[in-house]
């Protein structure tokens, strides 16, 4: 039984550890908005393309930008690091931990506010996007967006 346990550990171990394929995250690629409060929010992806998606994020509110992310995902050593610069800041990674079929958990502990990044897809044209403190039921900022939305009239 010992021997079953040790096997099925290092099996789950080298299944984590898979090398990123070409077509692991294109589901993320598209434009992605919407509403929270009178808080307007986009995220854009180009699609991977020669191991790089390129990502950018823009809140604005009351006809004013109130903050921006610079972003990138890169292959790197066999796997996809998020790259990010909230406010065009110095780059902090975020390895990924976990890519499945349309879900991707990035996680850097060492980092002080968030230590977990994840990005999800519960449908063709919804997009689920989550940073935390490495816990579920921690401290966290969560967003949804749709593809393609259209930015309410200014006011």
């Amino acid at each position: 039984m010992k021997r079953l346990v040790t096997s099925f550990l290092s099996l789950s171990t080298v299944l984590m550890a898979t090398p990123a394929l070409a077509g692991d995250l294109d589901w993320l690629a598209g434009h992605w908005c919407g509403v929270s409060g009178k808080t307007f929010s986009e995220e854009t992806w180009m699609a991977p393309r020669g191991g790089v998606l390129v990502g950018m994020h823009r809140d604005t509110r009351d006809g004013k930008a109130t903050g921006f992310e610079f972003m990138r995902i890169a292959h790197q050593d066999g796997r996809w690091v998020l790259l990010a610069q909230p406010g065009g800041k110095a780059v902090t990674e975020f390895p990924a931990e976990r890519v499945e079929q349309d879900r991707v958990v990035f996680t850097n502990p060492a980092h002080g506010f968030p230590k977990r990044v994840i990005y999800s897809r519960s449908d063709a044209d919804t997009l689920h996007a989550r940073v935390d403190d490495g816990h579920d039921d921690g401290q966290a900022m969560e967003w949804t967006w749709q593809r393609d939305c259209v930015a309410p009239p200014l006011s």
